[in-house]
């Protein structure tokens, strides 16, 4: 009986982290689990899941301890919804991203940092803080005022497993253009296809009005 009454003064009353905690332990049994029978980039579910499991742990502890030592129950309550509505909003915010989703049927892309336009005002948002522009073309243009950001991601198709990238100026009828060169990888072409005088050829074609 007193070993009923241990174990239900661990569960009752029920807290916000009562419930967050078991779940975040099953989280992080699965994230070990992935990192050590994956290959070596899951390793770094572990690396972040375990670290975050030990300081919800640790404040369910300190949450059992207060409602033992009649802390007020809705004080307890309160303080742990404000807490995780803030570890919340911080992982958003932390994850938070600005990609260009490209689809296309070509097995190139160029992004040109050539319009005179505020580029942001066309990417969408996603999720609380993350920002997304959906591209159906492999030619992207964009506000030469983005090249100052290192947040954009430039995501090429689903399709292509393997990706080559290449960034520099090219010389356009008087104009400097910055640009992001992306090709599908195939080994065959791969040195051709990453060559200068190539890349030219395709940036000519892809600016000629």
């Amino acid at each position: 009986m007193a070993t009923l009454k241990k174990l239900k003064s661990w569960f009752y009353p029920v807290t916000p982290l009562t419930v967050v905690t078991p779940f975040s332990i099953v989280i992080a049994i699965y994230a070990i689990y992935l990192g050590f029978t994956v290959e070596s980039p899951a390793i770094i579910f572990p690396i972040i899941v375990v670290p975050v499991t030990l300081l919800i742990a640790i404040l369910y502890a300190l949450d059992r301890f207060l409602i033992k030592n009649q802390v007020s129950y809705y004080i307890v309550l309160i303080a742990e919804l404000v807490f995780l509505a803030g570890g919340y909003l911080l992982i958003n915010y932390a994850n938070s991203s600005t990609d260009i989703h490209i689809t296309t049927d070509e097995d190139y892309i160029f992004v040109l940092y050539d319009a005179r336009e505020n580029s942001m005002g066309r990417f969408t948002k996603k999720g609380l803080f993350s920002k997304e522009l959906l591209i159906n073309d492999n030619i992207v243009h964009l506000d030469p005022s983005l090249l100052k950001r290192d947040d954009i991601g430039i995501l090429p198709p689903d399709s292509w497993i393997g990706t080559g990238h290449v960034s520099g100026k090219y010389f356009y009828k008087g104009d400097s253009i910055p640009y992001d060169y992306m090709y599908k990888s195939r080994r065959e072409t791969e040195f051709s296809r990453s060559q200068q005088t190539y890349i030219d050829s395709l940036l000519n074609l892809a600016l000629q009005p």
